[in-house]
């Protein structure tokens, strides 16, 4: 054990050898040294002989106080169904990729030819018989109608059925390629505002793959021509129009109709993409489709 000296504690040695010798100088001793020993003690020596121990002069140094107690690790964050932390997949990446791979082969690339007038649009495979589901918009007036799925060859379509007002129509394939891949239809009226969706298409009429955005259901919006759409802030670009809007299970719940980019005042507007509520067509669909 080491012992810790100042010039404070001198100072102290000194009081305590001017008191004794004033103490001891009546009894007709006086002091001939003084030493601190091994233990830290002082030790007196009077000029008859004999010793004093006053006791300790210079304390040892305290030992180091020990640190607390490390606390727990705080408990990991909750995650949402396919939030930047967590998915039901375990993970973004894992979640929206199984998402886009599932869904891929079944999105269908449209060129459409309205007399010389060329129109790239985008639809989703929904019946083994070649029947494709898009956007009425994307090939309403065609003349001819051309599919690529999946990175295949072109295949000639036809119009089968659709409408105007509720912006959907169903086309079909004159041959169907072996392996088609048919998206499996979800339900919009079990959806709600805050879910995550992922909204597909060829953006842009970029090829061979099609591309992909991620968002939320916004609002279920009654949109100025009556009919009642699903919002999203998800992309949707020009050429999207007809391709799906997929829920967090990767089903169809929508279908890419149109995007606010202002208000009536001419005030830009973002992030405002309208999708055609799949339930609303689905019975329509089951006529034709089966």
């Amino acid at each position: 054990m080491k012992f810790q000296r100042s010039a404070v504690t001198f100072l102290v040695i000194s009081s305590i050898v001017m008191g004794l010798a004033g103490c001891a100088s009546k009894a007709g001793a006086q002091i001939a040294g003084a030493k601190i020993d091994g233990s830290g003690n002082l030790i007196v020596s009077l000029s008859d002989g004999s010793t004093t121990d006053v006791g300790y002069a210079v304390g040892p140094a305290g030992p180091i106080g020990s640190a607390g107690a490390t606390g727990p690790a705080g408990a990991t964050g909750a995650t949402g169904p396919i939030g930047p932390a967590g998915s039901p997949a375990g993970s973004t990446g894992s979640a929206l990729s199984s998402i886009v791979k599932d869904i891929t082969p079944s999105i269908a690339y449209l060129d459409v030819f309205k007399g010389r007038a060329e129109n790239i649009g985008s639809g989703i495979v929904i019946g083994k018989q070649g029947y494709i589901l898009t956007a009425f918009h994307t090939v309403t007036g065609a003349t001819s109608i051309s599919v690529t799925i999946n990175g295949g060859a072109p295949i000639p379509a036809t119009m089968v059925t659709g409408a105007a007002g509720r912006d959907w129509a169903v086309i079909k394939l004159n041959s169907v390629p072996a392996g088609l891949q048919i998206a499996a239809l979800g339900s919009s009226g079990a959806s709600a505002v805050g879910d995550h969706v992922v909204l597909g298409g060829f953006a842009l009429g970029y090829t061979p793959n099609p591309t992909f955005s991620y968002g939320i259901i916004s609002a279920f919006r009654k949109y100025s021509d009556g009919f009642t759409y699903i919002q999203t802030d998800a992309a949707m670009n020009i050429s999207d129009g007809g391709g799906p809007l997929l829920n967090a299970a990767g089903k169809v719940i929508g279908i890419n109709s149109f995007a606010d980019i202002s208000d009536s005042s001419g005030d830009p507007a973002m992030q405002m993409e309208y999708c055609v509520p799949i339930d609303e067509i689905t019975s329509l669909i089951q006529a034709y489709v089966g």
